[in-house]
């Protein structure tokens, strides 16, 4: 019985080796497996600080372009106040503009009007005119004989 206890262990010894060695060769992948993830981990690590910094650059510019918008928002609301304004003396001066066609038609028509009036008062000078010659005339041909 001894001599099949023995064999019993030998054999149940070589089991144990040939586990001890197909576990010592799965112990050797998963370490040449965590070594490379390591390295990937690393190299995700050093991705992120990268991604990070970027982030951080942007978020950056994005704080620029927010306060650049914001001042081209301001500049636009002062251009739209000064376009409102100036619509609004355009729309003055072109009442204005009316009321003075307006007034120098009037005025046109009240001096056509008055030129009529001299050249009429012209013209009976003129005859008045005319007339007194001719009596000085015939006074100085009466006074001459």
């Amino acid at each position: 019985m001894s001599e099949e206890r023995l064999e019993r262990i030998e054999h149940l010894v070589s089991d144990l080796i040939r586990i001890v060695g197909h576990t010592n060769s799965l112990v050797e992948e998963l370490n040449s497996k965590v070594e490379r993830l390591d390295a990937k981990i690393e190299r995700l690590n050093a991705r992120v600080e990268e991604l990070d910094a970027k982030v951080n650059r942007l978020d950056a510019r994005v704080e620029e372009l927010d306060a650049k918008v914001n001042r081209l928002d301001a500049k636009v609301e002062r251009l739209e106040a000064r376009v409102e304004n100036l619509e609004l003396r355009v729309e003055k001066l072109e009442a204005n503009q009316d009321f003075f066609k307006d007034q120098l038609s009037s005025l046109r028509e009240e001096m056509i009007d008055r030129f009529m009036r001299v050249e009429d008062k012209f013209d009976f000078i003129q005859e008045k005119l005319m007339e007194h010659e001719q009596k000085l005339y015939y006074l100085k041909k009466a006074a001459a004989k």
